[in-house]
């Protein structure tokens, strides 16, 4: 066993130990109400209750710790939430409260209390609903786009032709989850916390595909042969390493203004982003270009 763990063993014993005593000694103290006495075992049996509660949920926490993170979350939760209940129950049993008593007692504060922490139950149960739902894992990078946090669109708008889009999201690897945040550190290796209640509502987009199909359309002057100016790309574009099969290419429109043709190209490229590829195929179409440019003059 983890000399960590024996440790937090023996401290509960401790605990145990330390508060029998103190309880008993309270008993043998004359002229104490026996209401007050009351007081003074709920009070320890409440101490002690949530500093064993706790030791324990980090006993399972070290031991769950290889496991997957957001079961070993879950499991701590699970462990907490009855540990304290369990320990409610036995304070006020010894303080000779029903629980019918505690029930109706507790049915307008309830009201009260979620309508003073509307928010803070909302992410509460988001996090249970995330958690046990597992839209996502840790680790994984995704892109969280939600109205609730807009983004403003870059000045710099793609060309005319292009038909690429814009997802405002914010695009990270998932660190952490707990039953209120989500903690995500972004691209730019900032981390964000979100709480759950907005992450539950969000579009979640998974980056984790070791492929992805992408997309680029490039503009040719109509003086190059398409059928020569297809052929070479398809050829050169194979030879890139991460590129799998044969990409396919066709014009998807002619411009007779700018004597030119729009070549549309879909390649399923080995990467979870699009912007690497996409940079080395548009620098490979650039060449193949000049190529046949030069080709045509001579």
């Amino acid at each position: 066993m983890d000399v960590k763990v024996k440790n937090k063993i023996y401290f509960i014993l401790s605990i145990l130990v330390l508060f029998s005593v103190i309880a008993y000694i309270v008993t043998l103290i004359p002229g104490i109400p026996s209401n007050i006495k009351g007081v003074i075992y709920v009070v320890l049996i409440l101490v002690a209750g949530v500093l064993i509660v706790n030791l324990v949920s980090d006993i399972v926490e070290a031991k769950a710790n290889n496991k997957n993170k957001q079961v070993s979350n879950t499991i701590v939760f699970v462990t907490r939430l009855a540990g304290y209940i369990i320990v409610i129950a036995i304070a006020l049993s010894s303080f000779k409260i029903g629980l019918t008593s505690v029930i109706l007692g507790g049915g307008f504060i309830g009201v009260v209390v979620g309508l003073a922490a509307q928010a803070s139950l909302s992410n509460f149960f988001s996090g249970i609903v995330l958690l046990f739902s597992k839209p996502f894992n840790i680790g994984d990078r995704i892109t969280l786009s939600t109205w609730q946090y807009g983004l403003i669109a870059p000045s710099y708008p793609p060309k005319f032709f292009s038909e690429d889009f814009l997802v405002p999201g914010y695009t990270g690897i998932v660190e952490k989850m707990t039953l209120t945040f989500t903690t995500i550190r972004l691209d730019n290796n900032i981390p964000i916390k979100i709480p759950n209640s907005i992450v539950l509502q969000a579009s979640i987009f998974i980056n984790n595909e070791e492929y992805r199909n992408v997309k680029v359309r490039y503009e040719v002057p109509s003086l190059i042969d398409p059928d020569k100016f297809m052929e070479t790309t398809k050829s050169e574009l194979k030879k890139l390493s991460f590129v799998k099969g044969l990409p396919s290419v066709f014009i998807s429109e002619t411009s007779f203004a700018n004597k030119s043709n729009v070549f549309s190209i879909n390649a399923v490229c080995k990467s979870q982003s699009e912007d690497i590829p996409r940079s080395e195929i548009i620098k490979a179409l650039i060449k193949i270009r000049n190529s046949l440019e030069k080709q045509k003059r001579h």
